[in-house]
């Protein structure tokens, strides 16, 4: 039966170290001795003794705790993202506080507040945009290292996201070549991705020779595409549906401008497929069929839609890794390792609706 100790005084004593070195040990086994460290570890495998992680953290100016906030964790994109940087950073030896503001601007607010009050280390924050409250963030930034990723914030405070023009270029590229031009399906304009896409899109069509055409109501904020992308749909192919096949069509898909929709993200195409599947819409790229819907991101669902969503994939792994690097660097006070902005490349993947 394993020895039971209340307090690390007590666990000190039977290991024979003292309680600072015990300490020591507990923040970074390596800066103590071999042989010392080889003593704590065999009595720790003989006891239950668990260190009281809150209580040491309260007598610290920082700990070994990194927070991280994303506007939403049922997000299936911010659930990638977080379960990739929670990983890296336990990896380095840190504790990841994961806090999801909701999509408001208080909550938001609120987790800036409990990350300043439970010093953590650093902070990797997706900000709301547009709805963020700049000065409690700026007050944050202030007092420790930052590092926003996705999206930011104007000023000098670190960011690693997408590089939209590289992206929707590409995509834009593809769907030219491969059928009629893309019509594009704006979202609300809730952080920088939005209207950065939107511009790279009408930069692309300029570029290969084609009038831009932008469909999509951006007036209302809210981050519920999936809904509003159906709705939408819904209402421009009209009560009446289709157009029979046996009418065909001829160019346009009830009030739809074109053929082709490329949606600003994923969530978005989520809706506006299930529109159109449901007024009786066939999409896919083949010649029988009547659209074709391509996004953005290769949201985790994005592969097990019908048809297979056509999308351009961010890079997961790179965004995640490149954003615990550069706060790591800011903690290590190495600041010729941190780049104030890291726009990665998108890659196209070409699937079976667009």
């Amino acid at each position: 039966m394993p020895m039971t100790h209340k307090t690390m005084e007590d666990f000190a004593r039977s290991c024979g170290v003292s309680r600072p070195t015990l300490s020591k040990y507990f923040d970074d086994p390596t800066s103590v001795k071999p042989a010392t460290r080889k003593r704590i570890e065999e009595a720790l495998r003989s006891s239950d003794y668990q260190p009281n992680l809150f209580a040491r953290n309260l007598n610290r100016k920082r700990t070994r705790a990194i927070g991280i906030v994303v506007p939403t964790v049922t997000d299936p994109f911010y659930s990638e993202m977080v379960s990739r940087i929670e990983l890296r950073l336990r990896d380095e030896g840190y504790w990841p506080i994961v806090i999801s503001s909701h999509g408001s601007t208080e909550l938001e607010m609120e987790a800036t507040r409990t990350i300043l009050s439970l010093k953590v280390s650093g902070a990797l924050i997706a900000p709301l945009g547009l709805r963020s409250d700049r000065r409690t963030l700026e007050k944050l930034t202030q007092t420790m290292p930052v590092v926003y990723f996705d999206t930011y914030l104007e000023g000098g405070t670190p960011f690693v996201g997408n590089n939209n023009a590289q992206s929707v270029s590409t995509i834009v590229d593809y769907l030219c070549r491969s059928g009629d031009p893309p019509v594009y399906f704006d979202i609300p304009h809730v952080n920088h991705n939005s209207p950065e896409r939107l511009n790279s899109y009408v930069a692309a069509m300029h570029q290969l020779g084609q009038d831009p055409v932008v469909i999509g109501n951006t007036r209302d904020y809210t981050w519920d595409f999936e809904r509003i992308g159906y709705e939408q749909m819904e209402q421009m192919l009209g009560a009446s549906g289709l157009p029979g096949k046996t009418r065909g069509l001829p160019g346009k898909t009830g009030g739809l401008p074109g053929k082709t929709i490329l949606c600003a993200n994923d969530r978005l195409a989520f809706g506006v497929m299930a529109a159109a599947f449901a007024k009786g819409l066939k999409i896919g790229r083949k010649a029988d069929c009547d659209l074709r819907i391509a996004a953005h991101d290769d949201h985790p669902l994005s592969r097990y839609t019908c048809p297979a969503l056509t999308t351009i994939a961010q890079d997961f792994a790179a965004m995640a890794g490149r954003s615990v690097e550069t706060l790591l660097a800011l903690l290590n006070e190495d600041r010729a390792n941190v780049a104030p902005k890291v726009s990665l490349d998108a890659a196209l993947v070409m699937r079976q609706s667009a």
